[in-house]
């Protein structure tokens, strides 16, 4: 091709003029792709040439093959490619008559019968670039939609530079709640679906698989805990993710109120109750109202009743009266705590109560009070509550709960067996809520020592340190 037919003005007409050679170009690649071929137990050197949008030639190395003939079954590795040892790709072949080993492979294969029966939903298109080796310097813009720890689909927008079954692409994503990560993936089929040609990938190696859980786990509401990959159910990676906010719009606070619900249906309550707005109670419109959430996704929530000394606020004082020193001291009740069960048994509890224990701080409140099950009450003796000699009956339920209470003044002064547990849940919130000059005003509202206040606080700062 000369100078002057390369620089010939672009129009529909000069485009319906291109070569063959030049469609080729524009649609494969700029260079010949060096692979290997396995054929009848043998791997021999190749170049993989794409002829169109459905067909490749595959030229091997003279000498290396004695050509056949007919339709055969060959198994395709990239030169260029993000994994080792690599695997072979299948795909169908016919030799050709009229050149010395050469073949015509056939790019386009079937939809995977694992992608038809899952069901679809509008939450799963995912954008990313992606990146390959074999594509030199070219970052496509891709459209991911079903997707797994193991393997997904997605479609390249834009124009397609030859995605080819065999290929590994680095696919980048830029989540807004789990951030950006880098995942690597081989193409193990190219299909036509829904009129755009369309690639079934598998994900390749263990951080990337960890990188789609983590994605998912905030992007997709049907991937909770029991989806994650065993070795990442436990990891601090996941506690990363879990954010607590204080409920502001009335979209969230329908959010907790369906948590509340969720949760307690979990506990074989409130069985009969269809709408969850009618959970709102007495007490919530004097209260702030928290919300544990992994994305977009509400998974925990709970609240702290502020009673400004109104004992009619009280849910706990209008059930069974409480000591007189709760109320001239001065103190807010936490209740309402309710994690989804599918989101139970990892730290969602411990992110709702450091922020309702940094709200408590705040408030420069004495005391918390709250009620308890039977099977929360050694979790919360262990941070440090007791059990006052009184209980009442929960509210959704009937059944007797203990009513327990936190010093928060003495918890902040003391040094004592249960000092790491206390640490560990409450002490993030002690360098946030209080600063080294503010010590001594917090230590004489809440009536400690400052000296004691100020050595919990060195502690809790390198707890902090230690544990990143």
């Amino acid at each position: 091709m000369s100078a002057r037919t390369a620089l010939l003005p672009t129009s529909h007409l000069f485009v319906s003029t291109l070569s063959p050679l030049i469609r080729g170009v524009v649609f494969g690649q700029s260079h010949r792709i060096p692979v290997r071929v396995h054929l009848d137990g043998m791997s021999v050197p190749a170049t993989l040439l794409a002829l169109d949008e459905r067909r490749a030639m595959l030229e091997l190395l003279p000498g290396t093959y004695v050509q056949g003939t007919g339709e055969v079954s060959i198994g395709l590795t990239y030169g260029q490619c993000l994994h080792r040892p690599a695997v072979p790709v299948w795909r169908t072949a016919s030799w050709v008559s009229t050149a010395t080993t050469s073949l015509t492979v056939n790019l386009l294969g079937e939809r995977p019968d694992c992608l038809s029966r899952q069901v679809e939903h509008a939450d799963r298109v995912l954008s990313a670039s992606a990146t390959s080796p074999v594509f030199f310097n070219r970052r496509l813009t891709v459209q991911v939609g079903q997707l797994s720890p193991l393997a997904g689909e997605l479609r390249v927008l834009g124009d397609d530079p030859g995605v080819m079954p065999g290929m590994d692409l680095e696919l980048h994503f830029n989540c807004r709640w789990s951030g950006a990560c880098r995942v690597r993936v081989q193409v193990l089929e190219l299909y036509e679906w829904q009129g755009r040609r369309t690639c079934y990938f598998r994900v390749l190696d263990l951080a990337s698989s960890q990188a789609v859980a983590l994605m998912l786990l905030c992007h997709r509401e049907a991937f909770t805990f029991d989806s994650l990959p065993a070795a990442l159910r436990k990891s601090r990676a996941v506690d990363r993710l879990i954010s607590v906010s204080i409920v502001e719009t009335p979209r969230r606070l329908e959010e907790v109120l369906a948590c509340r619900l969720a949760a307690n249906r979990h506990y074989g309550r409130l069985g009969k109750v269809e709408d969850a707005q009618s959970l709102w109670d007495d007490f919530d419109p004097f209260s702030i109202q928290v919300s544990a959430r992994l994305g977009r996704k509400c998974v925990g929530a709970g609240r702290v009743v502020i009673n400004e000394g109104h004992r009619q606020r009280c849910e706990i004082e209008v059930s069974t009266p409480l000591p007189s020193w709760l109320w001239e001291g001065g103190f807010v009740e936490m209740s309402r705590v309710a994690i989804k069960p599918e989101y139970s048994g990892h730290r969602v509890m411990l992110a709702l109560l450091r922020e309702l224990g940094r709200i408590t701080l705040f408030l420069r409140c004495r005391y918390i009070v709250l009620d308890a099950i039977e099977l929360l009450v050694p979790i919360y003796t262990r941070l440090g509550a007791r059990c006052l000699p009184i209980s009442k009956q929960h509210p959704y339920s009937g059944e007797r709960v203990r009513i327990m209470y936190f010093d928060v003044g003495q918890l902040l002064s003391s040094v004592d067996r249960g000092l790491p547990h206390w640490l560990y849940v409450f002490g993030p919130t002690i360098e946030h809520s209080i600063s080294s000059q503010s010590v001594r005003d917090v230590a004489a509202t809440l009536r400690v020592s400052a000296t004691r206040l100020h050595v919990k606080r060195s502690l809790a700062s390198a707890l902090k340190k230690i544990l990143g």
